[in-house]
């Protein structure tokens, strides 16, 4: 009776060691994914600092166009050698500001129409002056008998002057602004300019 006591407990030992042989291993739990690596961020390198700029200065105010008339005087000297000066003076009035326009024009037999054409613009400065602006388109038929200096070139048909002028006069005073000389002969021409407020 003792040996059965005995006995059962070392069977049951031995049946759950056999049992335990017998059960195959559990297999290994997966291993988790790795984590994505967080993106690199590279340094950001310091903005310039941002340039100072002034504030425009707006441009100061042209003067107001004053209530009165002025008188534009363009005066053109057309001189070839042994001749006598030709003079002829072309006079525009027109307002303080304002543009004036003379339109001329003559027509010969040989050479076709022969203009005279003058656009001034005055203006009255703030310190009394008047800048004023002349276009000037003159043209002059040539004279047969005058020789060119350029030898073979023929008898001059008619010479073309053309200004685009831009000045600042005073009051009543002539200024010569401007003395072109013709490519071939030696004929000059010149041209003054005078600007007078009428009170």
């Amino acid at each position: 009776m003792i040996a059965r006591a005995l006995l059962t407990p070392v069977l049951v030992l031995t049946f759950a060691a056999a049992l335990s042989a017998q059960t195959p291993p559990r297999p290994p739990a997966p291993a988790a994914p790795p984590a994505p690596a967080a993106p690199q961020t590279l340094p950001v390198p310091p903005s310039p600092p941002a340039a100072i700029v002034p504030p425009a200065t707006p441009p100061p105010p042209e003067p107001r166009r004053q209530s009165v008339n002025i008188r534009v005087d363009v005066t053109i000297t057309d001189q070839r050698s042994g001749t006598t000066p030709l003079t002829k003076t072309v006079s525009v009035v027109t307002a303080d500001g304002m543009n004036g326009r003379i339109r001329s024009q003559a027509n010969y037999t040989e050479i076709g129409n022969v203009p005279l054409h003058v656009d001034a613009e005055p203006f009255i400065l703030s310190d009394g002056k008047i800048r004023v602006r002349v276009n000037l388109e003159y043209n002059l038929p040539g004279n047969p008998a005058q020789q060119p200096t350029v030898p073979n070139a023929g008898v001059p048909r008619v010479s073309m002057v053309q200004e685009n002028l831009a000045l600042i006069l005073e009051n009543g005073k002539p200024l010569v602004a401007a003395q072109s000389a013709d490519p071939v002969s030696d004929r000059t021409v010149t041209i003054e300019l005078k600007a007078t407020v009428l009170k």
